[in-house]
């Protein structure tokens, strides 16, 4: 690197203090872990929209900087395929505060394996080397560019995971059994692979939201028991990861349904579309409306199902409702708004996860029979 980062270390300490001043570091081993990784090393450029080119990199000035600074900077774009002329983000280095909160859940002590779901950069596998050493550390991506990348990276940087382009969602049965798994990518159900791969005791920690609702999820923090479930509460977490890619060519991004708007109903509702922003609410709406899609406008809210179902809802209340399709799945919202209503309208930590080899369930309060709130059996 040129002169322009000599400094790095200052850069760094300074948002390892800002993240302990913010309470977002509590254990100080991690502060000694964010001061003394070069996170600029990950991320030679971002993309910005202050550059003529779009992207700013290491000859710029404000480059190092905003590197440490709390911020996601998004390093890959790619077209979809059927989508030519249009880039989504597929890659990003996420803002170094949720790493840290993840860090922390994750709870790892000195001689546990790691297997990181979702390489991206390679820092997040920095962070882990730096606490663990490099030969507890696992990392994989769908990506085989951003794995040549980020394993020239960590070497300069002095770390020598295990580094892996594979499809994460099956794990990486060669290093199995791990102490922890984390996933820095959004799943819509948490693969079974990563419980089976798992030591008993051991935990899971999975960003977990619809590709077509990102709002609507949570962190699951889930503790894997002996007889091949893995269980735990949700955290709190409005904003996470990209969605895992279906593949290495497609961004993961929610698949177009197409609607039949031959037949279309309409009603009115005590509920509107806002009702799709409640933390708790939008969580069980998703759980009782697997793949759905939302498309916010300034009056109004479409949401679509796989099946062909969709239903337009105003914001204001009583809201208009128009829907058409196999069925009124706006019928469906407003049922999960009674449910929620009679139970407090509680928030997203009020919630839990049980992971089976068929099925995964959400559970209210406890994870007991008499609690499901989702669909499916683990």
């Amino acid at each position: 690197m040129s002169s322009a980062t000599d400094d790095w270390r200052v850069h760094a300490a300074a948002l390892a203090d800002q993240l302990t001043e913010q309470r977002v570091i509590t254990d100080p081993a991690w502060r000694d872990v964010v001061a003394s990784v070069p996170r600029h090393m990950f991320v030679p450029e971002f993309y910005s929209d202050d550059e003529p080119s779009g992207l700013r990199s290491t000859g710029n000035p404000r480059w190092l900087p905003v590197v440490y600074s709390d911020d996601t900077l998004v390093t890959q774009r790619k077209e979809h395929p059927d989508q030519p002329g249009f880039e989504w983000s597929t890659s990003s280095s996420t803002r170094p505060s949720l790493m840290l909160r993840m860090l922390h859940i994750l709870d790892v002590r000195a001689g546990m394996s790691v297997l990181e779901i979702g390489t991206g950069t390679g820092y997040n596998a920095a962070l882990l080397c730096e606490r663990l050493g490099s030969e507890h550390v696992t990392t994989v991506d769908i990506d085989p560019e951003l794995i040549d990348a980020a394993c020239v990276r960590l070497s300069d940087a002095g770390y020598r995971p295990t580094v892996a382009a594979c499809d994460g969602l099956r794990g990486y049965p060669a290093r199995a059994p791990y102490d922890r798994v984390i996933a820095t990518v959004a799943v819509e159900q948490v693969p079974h692979a990563w419980v089976e791969q798992t030591r008993p005791g051991g935990l899971i920690l999975a960003d977990v939201r619809p590709r077509g609702m990102t709002w609507a999820g949570a962190l699951a923090r889930l503790t894997v028991a002996p007889d091949g479930t893995a269980s735990g509460p949700l955290v709190s977490c409005t904003w996470g990861f990209m969605s895992a890619r279906p593949d290495a060519v497609r961004p993961g991004i929610p698949d177009v349904v197409p609607i039949d708007a031959t037949s279309v109903h309409r009603r009115k509702s005590e509920i509107g579309s806002e009702a799709l922003r409640r933390p708790g609410l939008s969580l069980l709406t998703w759980q009782r409306l697997p793949g759905i899609n939302a498309f916010p406008g300034p009056d109004a809210t479409r949401i679509t199902t796989p099946d062909g179902s969709w239903a337009d809802v105003t914001r204001a209340t009583p809201a208009k409702v128009e829907y058409g399709g196999p069925v009124d799945i706006w019928g469906q919202v407003e049922q999960a708004h009674a449910w929620w209503t009679e139970h407090a309208s509680p928030d997203v930590e009020a919630f839990g996860l049980t992971v089976g080899p068929t099925a995964q369930r959400l559970w209210h309060l406890k994870p007991d029979g008499h609690s499901w709130v989702g669909p499916g059996h683990p």
